[in-house]
């Protein structure tokens, strides 16, 4: 009876143990992108878009990867709109050099109620990107704090860019 006993307790804490650690795994953010942003699929779960937002000027950039997350997937060159709640901005196409013909594999945009970085539940949605996709802002409002200059800032998109209005580019 004893050895009964002592087995179900055993076996009773392995169940709390097993569900504290399931709820704590649960709350962990999302795998980064390369540029530390958030990550969010997009083409069915083909594909990822990296969501960076610079809080002190409200620009925002998303880099389309492939699954691996390291190499560029340019999608179709049309506009990316980004939200949270009520608000969006529109994330304009900012093709590489090296992406083929009417596709793009950066975006970009500018609103100025993202500034302050207070957005931490976010949508995203575009003819390029396939349907609404939500996501939790965890990760790409520090990336861009931490690494916004080095992917190029904005005002021309950097080299291997496309002209266009605005600048910047995340990786290289």
């Amino acid at each position: 009876m004893k050895t009964f006993v002592t087995g179900l307790m055993l076996a009773c804490l392995i169940a709390v143990a097993g569900c504290s650690k399931t709820q704590q795994q649960s709350k962990q953010p999302a795998a980064a992108g390369p540029n530390g942003g958030d990550l969010v699929p997009i083409k069915g779960g083909t594909a990822y878009a990296e969501v960076v937002g610079n809080a002190d000027t409200g620009e925002v950039m998303v880099h389309t990867l492939d699954k691996d997350m390291k190499t560029s997937r340019p999608i179709e060159k049309e506009p990316i709109t980004v939200g949270s709640g009520g608000n969006s901005v529109e994330l304009r196409p900012q093709p590489m050099d090296t992406d083929p013909s009417e596709t793009s594999s950066w975006f970009y945009g500018q609103a100025d109620w993202m500034r302050g970085g207070s957005a931490r539940h976010g949508w995203m949605q575009g003819r390029g990107t396939g349907d609404k996709q939500e996501f939790e802002w965890q990760r790409g409002w520090e990336a861009g704090r931490m690494h916004w200059k080095e992917m190029g800032g904005h005002g021309g998109m950097g080299p291997g860019r496309e002209s266009g209005p605005h600048g910047g580019g995340m990786g290289r």
